[in-house]
């Protein structure tokens, strides 16, 4: 019998409306593309809020597991919700496996989980679904600050992304300030963080893509960097400070990787998509990231940034 909440508990088997048998629909599973493992808002867009909707108009089958369930980012006057309990996290990440879901998506995305337990439920789940899920490549976002706020995550996340997570990813996603505190080298500059993401792949990922890394004045690099190449881009720094532009970048890569762009096409079409949602963000005066325009941005711009091979 299927599992419900009820009065505060999981697992607890509910004789209810919510059980009933498959009636007439067919027993083929549903096709996904992507397990996206972030946090969830009501209002606002980061984690799958801000991720989602960008896979999705690109054609994209997500299925989204919450670490959070939240009212807004914590920047406003008030936060409501919460980060969900470990147990329930786990039993969502178990309900999953039992559908199958590693077994048929392409990619694997974890973000912000919002606490050390949450951190170590999805790297247990990680540990035992991945053997089986020869085709599964996990991209792990390293959420843990940035310049502007320091870190934002409970400390032993740090060790959770380095130790477990890190070996099992074929991309990771830092930000300067997370490259830095991953490696605990110098990582702001392009110089250092080039440095660092060559640190970094040695703990296991196939690519190290880095971005808010300083540039020229007024100008923002990010870098992907592998053992054969490392790729630049700039592109221009906007006054804007909102949540979601690194879920954002890694969804859209995700996308653009799914619809079989090579590597470095699919970060430039990402990034014009972010930077011309920030675009959109400025010119409409929104106090949220507006995610809605980053997908038909990275369509028609697919040139605004061009890579530039370093090595």
């Amino acid at each position: 019998m299927p599992a419900f909440f009820y009065n505060g508990r999981m697992n607890e088997p509910l004789e209810s409306h919510l059980v009933h048998g498959r009636r007439q629909r067919p027993d083929g599973p549903s096709p996904v593309d992507v397990i996206s493992v972030q946090s969830q808002l009501v209002y606002g867009h980061a984690g799958n809020s801000a991720a989602v909707p960008p896979l999705r108009a690109l054609g994209v089958r997500v299925a989204e597991i919450p670490t959070t369930l939240l009212s807004n980012a914590p920047f406003y006057a008030t936060t409501r919700g919460r980060v969900l309990p470990s147990d329930w996290f786990a039993d969502l990440l178990l309900g999953a496996g039992e559908r199958g879901l590693p077994q048929r998506a392409r990619m694997l995305v974890s973000g912000y989980f919002g606490s050390v337990g949450n951190g170590a439920a999805f790297a247990d789940w990680l540990d035992g679904v991945l053997p089986a899920s020869p085709q599964l490549r996990y991209c792990l976002d390293p959420v843990i600050g940035d310049t502007h706020t320091g870190p934002y995550v409970e400390p032993g996340l740090e060790t959770i992304f380095a130790e477990r997570l890190l070996p099992h990813a074929w991309l990771v996603t830092p930000n300067a300030f997370e490259l830095n505190r991953l490696t605990g080298l110098p990582s702001l500059e392009e110089g250092d963080a080039i440095a660092a993401a060559q640190a970094l792949l040695a703990r296991g990922p196939q690519w190290v893509l880095a971005h808010s890394v300083g540039g020229e004045p007024g100008q923002l690099v990010t870098l992907a960097v592998s053992r054969e190449a490392i790729w630049r881009w700039s592109s221009p720094h906007l006054p804007v400070d909102v949540a979601g532009t690194g879920d954002v970048l890694m969804s859209l890569l995700v996308a653009f990787l799914l619809r079989g762009e090579a590597f470095e096409q699919a970060i430039s079409r990402a990034i014009a998509g972010v930077h011309v949602a920030l675009e959109t963000t400025l010119a409409n005066h929104h106090e949220e990231f507006d995610v809605l325009a980053a997908a038909p941005a990275a369509l028609a711009f697919p040139d605004r940034f061009v890579a530039e091979r370093l090595a």
